[in-house]
């Protein structure tokens, strides 16, 4: 081998080298740069104070992405020991979506159960939930049911709103319905003690 043999060799053994180098430090510098997969949304398995069952907020946010947060105020949990009963709020967040969830009581209202079922069929979608009564419009599912005492007489409505995102797909729209089910049936039994909300259904709503 001459000498201009070894000195190809040699040049094609650095370039070899200074490649082998550069794609190195690339892939270095590539795994550094890319994005790590992001974690997952980790609902408890009570949310809103530990009122409800977190099963139903799990359908409905996202399964990675921003850990899960919530917030609320007023009574929710029943069993919190408040010093009163007042309406409550609580709003939940995680992987970029929130749902917020409200319940209130009407005493004396002039608003019934007749009025529910008149809006209920022109709204977009039905809601029946053994006697409680609503409708989907929108980004919310709207809920209803009587709760008058035989004691005192008093006219008397609970509502709860779930508000999750404007949509028209009936899938989403159940899990929505579902959680507002799960909060009614709580707060009118436990927290407003409604006479006959022991006799809601134990299951889903039905939708549509």
């Amino acid at each position: 081998m001459n000498a201009t043999e070894m000195q190809s060799r040699r040049f094609t053994m650095w370039i070899t080298l200074a490649v082998v180098g550069v794609l190195a430090v690339a892939g270095a510098l590539t795994w550094k740069l890319w994005p790590s997969e992001e974690p997952s949304v980790a609902v408890p398995a009570r949310v809103c104070d530990n009122a409800l069952p977190g099963v139903d907020v799990k359908a409905l946010l996202p399964e990675k992405g921003e850990p899960f947060t919530e917030w609320h105020t007023g009574s929710f949990n029943p069993m919190g020991g408040y010093a009163a009963k007042v309406p409550g709020t609580c709003k939940v967040y995680g992987g970029g979506k929130a749902v917020t969830i409200k319940h209130s009581l009407y005493v004396g209202s002039d608003y019934t159960m007749k009025d529910v079922a008149r809006d209920a069929s022109v709204a977009a979608t039905r809601i029946a939930f053994g006697e409680a009564k609503g409708f989907h419009e929108g980004d919310t599912a709207y809920l209803f049911t009587n709760c008058s005492s035989a004691q005192d007489k008093t006219k008397a409505l609970v509502e709860v709103d779930v508000t999750y995102e404007k949509t028209t797909d009936r899938a989403v729209i159940r899990k929505v319905a579902s959680l507002a089910a799960d909060t009614l049936r709580l707060e009118s039994q436990k927290l407003w003690t409604c006479d006959g909300a022991d006799d809601l259904p134990k299951g889903s709503p039905q939708v549509g």
